[in-house]
């Protein structure tokens, strides 16, 4: 398989994410919107939340120590991204947390669901622009797709397995 293949097999996930992402900002965007917004956004959050944490996890598994594994003590970028993984997390959390408080407004609300699209956006740009990069120019056609299938097959078992 060509890498063309491979971007188009490791951006589908990235897409599904896209696509939750963009119904949560447009809930927390358009104050005309559903008449209950929380509900609205807890919604998104149900399949959002383990989609994305999935997703952290199976980087973090399989793209994270192939990177590693080329770049050695040259890392740093990956460190960088390890901790935009974490901010994510963190940032979901503060979002389900203030959803879950009947006692907090629809503003913060609105502001922590826009500051977690943000932390998504920001980091998407960076992991395309560094690790996919690197990676799709690093390693033969076959090595690529050896990643994409184990990125694919890879299943997320706990949030305590992740690190």
């Amino acid at each position: 398989m060509d890498r063309k293949c491979w971007g188009e097999c490791i951006r589908e996930d990235h897409e599904s994410l896209d696509s939750q992402a963009g119904a949560l900002k447009f809930v927390v965007d358009h104050p005309t919107g559903p008449r209950d917004r929380r509900v609205a956004v807890g919604l998104i959050l149900r399949s959002f939340s383990p989609r994305l944490e999935s997703h952290l996890w199976k980087e973090e598994q399989v793209f994270f120590p192939a990177l590693r594994h080329l770049l050695g003590s040259n890392a740093g970028m990956l460190e960088i991204l390890l901790n935009q993984h974490g901010q994510l997390r963190e940032q979901l959390r503060r979002l389900t947390d203030l959803l879950e408080d009947p006692g907090q407004s629809w503003e913060a609300i609105a502001r922590e669901g826009q500051c977690l699209v943000d932390l998504l956006e920001e980091h998407e740009e960076k992991e395309g622009r560094f690790l996919l990069e690197i990676l799709e120019f690093s390693l033969q056609p076959e090595e690529l797709m050896t990643l994409a299938r184990q990125f694919r097959q890879a299943v997320h078992q706990s949030s305590e397995e992740a690190p």
